[in-house]
């Protein structure tokens, strides 16, 4: 009799798909709480060690705790599994930029691109990349494409104005 209580009581339970859960740990995410966003992508890499969007997700989350070993780590396993994945390969190239490695950030932000050319953010990452090599004019062109793209872009205008005064800041 308890076992059938119990199959009954587990019948009962709500289940919800990894796309489910993935679009809650991307509310978490999206908020700030990266602690229960960071729950949520590890049990769906549980369920699924696949799953390209939480390895990229949990990826993003390293990279915004510091780690960004780690965060490479994830972010290229999501991009093995999806290799025209542009946000991976832009989240990538913040990832390779933080480490110091500027010259693989922007052929990572070139590879979103060429992935997804009116992608506004990859534009404005890698006009910032060029502006910290010094390669002020580049840097002013990807920042008019960001804004080509998507004229309200703030951090777009900030970038350039700085690349264009002095290419310090940012």
């Amino acid at each position: 009799m308890p076992i059938m209580n119990r199959e009954k009581h587990f019948s009962e339970q709500q289940t919800i798909t990894l796309e489910q859960a993935l679009g809650i740990a991307v509310q978490h995410h999206t908020v700030g709480d990266l602690s229960k966003a960071k729950t949520i992508y590890e049990q769906i890499l549980q369920t699924n060690p696949n799953h390209s969007d939480a390895l990229h997700l949990l990826g993003v989350i390293a990279h915004q705790l510091g780690d960004n070993e780690r965060a490479v780590d994830l972010i290229k396993k999501a991009i093995d599994l999806k290799p025209n994945f542009a946000e991976a390969h832009s989240n990538l190239g913040n990832t390779l930029k933080a480490l110091g490695k500027l010259d693989e950030a922007v052929t990572s932000y070139h590879k979103a691109l060429s992935i997804k050319p009116d992608y506004a953010e990859a534009h404005n990452n890698v006009g910032a990349t060029f502006r910290e090599l010094g390669r002020l004019d580049d840097a002013v062109t990807q920042f008019n494409k960001a804004l080509e793209i998507k004229p309200d872009y703030i951090d777009a205008y900030n970038n350039r104005g700085h690349a264009q005064r002095n290419g310090k800041a940012g």
